[in-house]
């Protein structure tokens, strides 16, 4: 089979995306839904971890180095075949208990999965690339003619110029269905001129009500856009935090802890800090710790809420003092505030951190950090404050 006409390679932006992601077990391809697969890499009835990491192996190696999909079928499918991945079996579905017989790995199913992973990762970077050039390039143009057999829909809209933050490419920026070729082309002003362009009204898709029958979720849908794909691009960055703080969560405290602190005095947070947005991982919990609080994890999580109220009720604390956090954590006076709740006073660096579980214990957030008082008086009042709850809860 011919090889994918893609950019050239090494495309850093799709690689950097295609890597980030975990891993995410599915029965079902509904199982993985949506955005979900922007922050874990997935193949449906792939329910083992070693045969998940070999596929994810062969597809990384493609991307990096381009390889053919006759190249990538070579060497994928002999070690599927030893290890029963291949041709249909009997599996038992974990959500409706029922026997299926299922297909396991095909050459179909091998063209599908280096297809569509090759073609979201890069489009993916090509969307980083995107939005770091529209001051120069504000104009995207949508080309369907890269197929044989292009959709109806998507051939509607070939040659549609929009600007690049029009919220038709929120939901219809390629790629959004599966075996998709089209691509978007980015222009600046002097192109749209240059070629005689003029910039289109943006487009009014119907929608099309769909019902995920594996969890119940009932959508709207936009015409040509297949249910699997219904997300906006954009979703290395926006997901790379909850990734980070999954990886967290999967090994042990002292591993967990010196990860973490590489991360929080890394870009990643310095992101998160200049545009909170979702939730980031900011400390790590001892396992005793934990479980004072019951909570069924070790990772502590900051929410893009409460980061902006740190940024607006505490403009004084710098970047790079968040990492005092997880050292107030690991090195300070450890106060329980009732049956959820600690505070860690790091009286000799100054600072307070507050920490609470969530009612299930399935989540842990820093719910205040903060500096003690520059004022000897006021800082000696704060800490007896404190040491008195200790006390009151003895």
């Amino acid at each position: 089979m011919p090889k994918i006409k893609l950019e050239p390679l090494p495309p850093e932006e799709a690689i950097a995306f295609f890597r980030q992601k975990g891993y995410k077990i599915g029965f079902d391809w509904r199982d993985v839904w949506q955005q979900e697969h922007q922050a874990g890499f997935t193949v449906a009835k792939a329910m083992q971890l070693d045969i998940l990491r070999d596929i994810r192996t062969a597809v990384d190696s493609a991307l990096v180095n381009g390889t053919t999909f006759a190249d990538f079928r070579k060497t994928l499918e002999p070690m599927l075949v030893q290890k029963g991945w291949w041709g249909r079996a009997d599996m038992e579905d974990p959500l409706t208990k029922e026997i299926k017989n299922v297909q396991l790995g095909s050459t179909r199913r091998l063209k599908t999965i280096y297809d569509t992973n090759l073609r979201t990762a890069h489009s993916e970077g090509r969307w980083e690339r995107i939005q770091a050039s529209k001051q120069t390039f504000p104009y995207l143009q949508y080309d369907a003619n890269n197929s044989e057999n292009p959709r109806l829909q998507h051939s509607a809209w070939d040659g549609m110029v929009l600007p690049v933050d029009d919220p038709f490419w929120q939901s219809h920026a390629p790629v959004k269905e599966f075996g998709c070729k089209c691509r978007v082309i980015q222009m600046s002003g002097r192109d749209l001129a240059r070629r005689g362009l003029e910039v289109s009204a943006t487009p009014k898709v119907p929608t099309v009500t769909y019902t995920n029958k594996r969890t119940g979720e009932v959508q709207q849908i936009p015409q040509g856009v297949h249910p699997a794909f219904n997300y906006p691009m954009g979703g290395r960055l926006t997901n790379l935090p909850k990734m980070i703080t999954e990886k967290l969560d999967a090994v042990d405290v002292p591993l967990a802890a010196g990860v973490l602190k590489g991360i929080v005095s890394g870009e990643a947070f310095a992101r998160f800090f200049a545009k909170p947005e979702g939730v980031f991982p900011i400390g790590v919990l001892v396992t005793a710790d934990a479980e004072l609080i019951g909570a069924k994890t070790h990772t502590v999580r900051l929410s893009a809420e409460t980061m902006q109220k740190q940024i607006d009720v505490h403009p004084e604390l710098a970047l790079e003092e968040y990492a005092f956090v997880q050292q107030a954590i690991e090195r300070g006076v450890r106060i329980q505030d009732g049956d959820t709740a600690l505070v860690y006073l790091l009286e000799l660096d100054g600072y307070v951190t507050v920490v609470k579980a969530t009612g299930s214990g399935k989540a842990v957030f820093m719910t205040s950090f903060r500096r003690l008082s520059s004022s000897q008086v006021k800082r000696d009042e704060e800490i007896r404050r404190l040491l008195r709850k200790q006390e009151g809860n003895k």
